[in-house]
């Protein structure tokens, strides 16, 4: 540290406090001197623990604030004191350093982290646009690099090529000649750090030098000269102890403000206070006596539980309130701790004071001197406080001593009702003495009280008041369901519980009463684990209600933690200041895994009434643990954070408590591999996706890299902080501007050249509603970007509400170009946020495609929307001597192919046209050659008959026209082939309507002179034919039949259809065949011009048509 610090800063003493349930004595404990002093049950800022989850033994510190803001605590394993060697100490101690600058001056990592989005292990170098280390060094850190945006890209510095390094300890721990901070002259603003992010490009060093430790010349260099080993001091922690210091004057005595002290100061002693703890009680007006001295409580049965908590006295003392001393109280609380062998220091004062009358400054003065003195913790407890309705809260002059001391201020408001007091007061009064009693117990100390539920019911409505509560593992087995009243009567008889597994509890006889704390309640033994449920007859009256309670006491150490506090501690806030603003923060735990996804409300309920004489209704606020840098630090460390919301009114006292559940079963906890057999004993960190335990992943980028987890059993926790006081002054204008945005994310996609931004919307005050509008700038320069001087984007999305993810696609066409680009956001009145983190864009030019920008349209768009100045050479046309060769090859090669389409075309058509001219012309020809003369074309049936004649005479199927044209194979078409149906059905009419009058020659023998035939109808298919007999030695006549086993009485045809031409044979449809089939007439000699024969043939001409 000496040398780190430029020679300024070294440890020069080390407390080490053991746990008190260690045994110290010589042949157990190897301490070169024997334990003579002992601790406060505070906690350490080095936390020696369990191994974590993810960090192994590996030191980490939790960081919950920003830039310059010390951190919660340090946490190691204990093997890493295990050292083996010179080399594995050195090696740790670096490790410890680096934490220890965290811790105290409140720096943060200066190295990238492995698939971390926000801080990635490399970065585009600006000077040689390749890929560098992502981190803070005084020269060239070696090592093999790799593209961020692949999946298992890491970042490890060669250990024996970077002996030229030295520095930077927030960067390479592990290098063993890295012993310096980065300072202003080798410090690297541009590389994407966590330290650059929250801190604004500034130096560790430069950050350290602003700190307390260092600022107005403090702590100058020296020369050494004194030794650098610091003192060790071994302690052990002493067992809590407690005095209560109570005034008693006669403002106690109105309305029945004693009465519930004396009742409140029975519940907690006899049922809250931990087991092995000492307590005391004195009470204060002009002097000071002592009612309880201090006693040793060492189990939940003991008597002297009993006897403390009722030692105050029945009535108060009718002293003025004017007149009472606190200092002492004070002195007399000192006498009462004086019989603990231990003394007095460490011991922890809680003051019961209403507040009024203020202390003399001199007086608290000598108050807080002497309590730094004897190093004790103050709380105050101020009951009742008393304002006037809507007047301005009046001051007590307590933030002083509890400030000064580290305590914690909680205030009861004065609701009483005539000459009554509400209960309401008196369960306040309970909850606030067990807050005061938790904070100062040791922490996941086993048998520590703690509050699952906390559940307000108003009366005037007889119903019953229904809820439900969760008990974990981390609690003991009995629980204790408390219903607190003012009258007796206002619990009716129906208390039923049911149990996780349905069982259902609800006999009187489990129930038990304490009138002396207005309590009814039942113990449940061995408690299931689990969600129950409860329902409770209310019957109280309409200026009082019900309140139930469900306490358990802590199992082990190892369970659920939960702790609420602020920014702010225990000093006033001023809610107007934009420069100092004040985060709530949540730890949830399990041991010392975090609990991720866990559903964190804060409540901020005002105390006193307002002007209409009913409640202030109260604020509520999610806290969230998303990491997203403004306010919370780092994702799935188990913190949750928002800022304090703008409180409406004037200036007044704010009750915070917080109510923390498993989410409906989201919440998970992080745990370890599934087994450490890959460990490195001198290696103790973790890498994020790798079940080993041998690189440097260190704490902590965005977020914690948990690549285990196991859900979270059903738990439920109340816990409550104190009273804010806010002294808000009247402003007549808004001043809170929006939080930063420090999860600014660029995403480039190769393929389609598309640009993704991603950030989370800040809101209007801080963190809260949503912003106005966006303002972001793009710039060649990081520096330029970082004083937003770039060129302003345009036409950005409206604002979400707070913590909402933004997803804006852009198109960007400077291809191999690193620009920086940063978002703020601004308020209704023009407030803007800070600057925060500045993102890096670069596009890969495309590999086969290349986009010339000669549009008018800007370069950078998003969904046509942003817009770029033409200063960047996008918003105007791209001249010829601007042009690559690769851009000109890519032209003329695109101008070539165009006009060859479109010569292949042009020919392919000529080609075409030409061909199809050519056969027209054949065609042409062909009807002309056969126009010289006609031919008649005769259909027939495949029968021929002798025409009695010798010669060719016109049958009614013969027509006389000219020749058709051939088909392909040089045979004339028949008419069915030539003709359509209408023009055959045209022609048949024709012809029947020509031979109706003319007589009918009569029908010859059926004689042949070949035999079998053709087909009776040539243009049909025939498959059966049954033969006619004709007599004699003739051959017979095949005719056409049914498939039918009946003898067949087929006609022959007649005698039109006695010529048959071969180039006719084409098939007809064969349906129109059985269509036509009608049974013909017996073989006979017709007479002449017979009526039915007409009709019979008729029907054969249809059929063949």
């Amino acid at each position: 540290m000496w040398s780190a610090t430029e020679g300024k800063a070294s440890l020069r003493e080390v407390t080490v406090a053991l746990p008190r349930s260690w045994r110290t004595d010589a042949l157990t404990c190897s301490l070169l001197t024997p334990l003579t002093a002992s601790s406060a049950p505070t906690e350490g800022h080095i936390r020696v623990t369990a191994s974590h989850p993810v960090f192994d033994s590996r030191p980490w510190t939790q960081q919950s604030q920003g830039c310059g803001r010390p951190g919660d605590f340090i946490q190691m394993g204990g093997d890493l004191l295990r050292a083996s060697n010179n080399e594995s100490f050195a090696h740790s101690a670096r490790l410890l350093l680096a934490e220890w600058a965290k811790f105290r001056w409140g720096v943060f990592d200066e190295r990238g982290h492995t698939n971390d989005p926000l801080y990635p292990p490399t970065f585009r170098d600006p000077n040689t646009h390749q890929w560098a280390a992502t981190s803070c060094a005084d020269g060239a850190v070696k090592g093999s690099t790799c593209d961020p945006t692949q999946p298992g890209c890491v970042f490890t510095p060669e250990p024996y090529s970077n002996n030229h390094l030295s520095s930077s300890l927030l960067a390479f721990p592990e290098l063993r000649t890295v012993r310096q901070f980065c300072n202003d002259k080798n410090h690297n603003r541009v590389a994407p750090t966590k330290h650059n992010a929250l801190c604004g490009g500034r130096s560790a060093w430069e950050i350290i030098q602003q700190t307390e430790d260092f600022s107005g010349n403090k702590n100058r260099a020296n020369n050494g000269s004194r030794g650098l080993e610091p003192h060790l001091r071994f302690v052990q922690q002493a067992t809590p102890r407690y005095v209560f210091v109570i005034e008693n004057t006669a403002t106690m005595n109105l309305q029945r403000r004693w009465e519930f002290l004396r009742k409140a100061m029975r519940r907690v002693v006899v049922y809250d206070v931990p087991d092995g703890s000492h307590v005391g009680v004195v009470t204060f007006q002009s002097i000071a006596e002592t009612k309880a001295p201090l006693t040793y409580i060492g189990s939940e049965d003991s008597d002297m539980r009993q006897r403390v908590g009722s030692s105050l006295p029945r009535n108060p003392t009718a002293v003025p309130e004017s007149q009472k001393c606190m200092l002492c109280g004070l002195q007399e609380a000192e006498r009462v701790l004086s019989s603990d062998p231990n003394g007095a220091d460490g011991a922890t004062l809680i003051f019961i004071t209403t507040g009024s009358g203020q202390t003399s400054e001199q007086e608290m003065n000598e108050i807080i001197q002497k309590a730094k003195q004897r190093k004790l913790k103050i709380e105050v407890v101020l009951y009742p406080l008393s304002e006037r309705r809507g007047a301005a809260a009046a001051s007590h002059g307590l933030e002083r001593l509890v400030e000064a001391t580290h305590g914690s201020l909680f205030t009861v408001m004065d609701e009483g009702v005539g000459n009554d007091s509400k209960v309401k007061m008196m369960v306040a009064l309970m909850d606030a003495l067990l807050a005061a009693i938790q904070r100062n117990a040791p922490q996941n100390s086993p048998g520590t009280t703690v509050l699952v539920h906390n559940a307000a019911y108003p009366g005037g409505i007889a119903s019953m008041s229904v809820g439900s509560f969760a008990l974990d593992d981390s609690l003991g087995p009995n629980a204790r369901f408390s219903v607190y009243y003012y009258d007796l009567n206002h619990v009716g008889n129906a208390i039923q519980l049911t149990a996780p597994s349905g069982q259902m509890i609800s006999s009187v006889n489990v129930q038990e009463e304490d009138s002396d704390v207005n309590m009814i309640f039942i113990n449940l033994e061995k408690a299931e684990r689990g969600l129950w449920t409860y329902s409770v007859e209310n019957r109280a009256d309409s200026h009082q209600g019900l309140y139930v309670q469900i306490t358990a006491k802590r199992n082990s150490s190892t369970g659920l933690y939960v702790r609420l506090w602020t920014s702010a501690g225990s000093r006033p806030i001023n809610t107007s200041d934009p420069s100092d603003p004040v985060v709530v923060y949540a730890e949830v735990k399990s041991g010392v895994a975090p609990i991720m996804n866990a559903k964190v409300v804060a409540k901020l309920q005002r105390l006193g009434t307002n002007d209409t004489g009913s409640n202030y209704q109260p604020v509520f606020l999610d806290l969230w643990d998303n990491g997203i840098g403004d306010p919370d630090i780092t994702k799935g460390d188990g913190i949750y954070s928002r800022y304090l919301p703008p409180l409406p009114g004037n200036p007044g006292r704010y009750l915070l408590s917080a109510d923390v559940d498993y989410n409906s079963g989201l919440a998970v906890i992080a745990k370890g591999p599934p087994s450490r057999h890959h460990k490195v004993k001198s290696m103790h960190y973790y890498q994020q996706g790798y079940d080993t335990w041998s690189t440097d992943q260190g704490c902590c980028g965005s977020t914690l890299p948990h690549v285990h987890t196991r859900r979270a059993a059903p738990f439920l926790r109340h816990v409550t902080l104190g009273v804010l006081e806010v002294f808000t002054p009247p402003i007549h204008r808004d001043v809170t501007p929006p939080s930063r945005i420090l999860d600014l994310r660029v995403e480039v996609n190769d393929t389609i050249h598309e640009i993704v931004l991603r950030w989370t919307a800040p809101g209007d005050d801080w963190d809260v509603d949503s912003a106005h509008h966006y303002e972001a700038v793009v710039a060649p320069l990081w520096r330029e970007a970082r004083a937003f001087q770039g060129d302003r984007l345009t036409g950005l999305p409206q604002p979400l509400p707070a913590g909402a993810l933004h997803t804006t696609n852009l198109h960007f066409t400077r291809y191999e170009e690193l620009w920086y680009i940063s978002v703020r956001a601004v308020d209704e009145v023009g407030n803007k946020g800070g600057v925060g983190n500045i993102a890096a864009l670069w596009v890969p030019r495309p590999p086969t495609t290349y986009e010339i920008t000669t549009r008018t349209q800007p370069a950078l768009t998003t969904s046509g929307n942003y817009t770029m100045p033409s200063e960047l050479g996008s918003g105007r046309p791209l001249g010829l001597s601007e042009l690559q060769l690769e851009d000109v090859a890519v032209i003329l090669g695109s101008l070539g192919g165009f006009l060859l389409v479109v010569a292949s075309l042009v020919a392919y058509c000529y080609c075409h046209t030409s061909r199809r001219r050519k056969q027209q012309h054949e065609k042409d020809a062909e009807k002309v050659a056969g126009s010289g003369g006609s031919s008649v074309l005769v259909k027939s049936g495949s029968l021929t008959g002798d025409d009695g004649g010798g010669g060719s005479h016109e049958s009614l199927d013969s027509v006389v026209k000219d020749t058709p044209e051939p088909g392909r194979d040089g045979r004339p078409l028949s008419p069915v082939q030539s003709w359509g149906a209408t023009t055959l059905l045209q022609e048949h009419e024709r012809r029947l309507s020509v031979h109706s009058g003319a007589p009918e020659d009569p029908l010859p023998s059926y004689q042949t002179d070949a035999a079998p035939l053709h087909a009776p109808f040539p243009d049909v298919t025939v498959t059966d034919y049954r033969p006619v007999p004709s007599g004699g030695n003739e051959a017979p006549v095949y005719l056409p039949c049914n498939h039918e086993e009946v003898p067949c009485p087929c006609g022959a045809p007649g005698p039109d259809y006695t010529s048959y031409s071969a180039t006719w044979d084409e098939p007809l449809t064969g349906h129109l065949l059985s269509r036509a089939r009608t049974p013909a007439p017996p073989l006979q000699p017709l007479p002449p011009q017979a009526p039915q024969q007409q009709v019979d043939r008729k029907r054969r001409n249809v059929t063949q048509v």
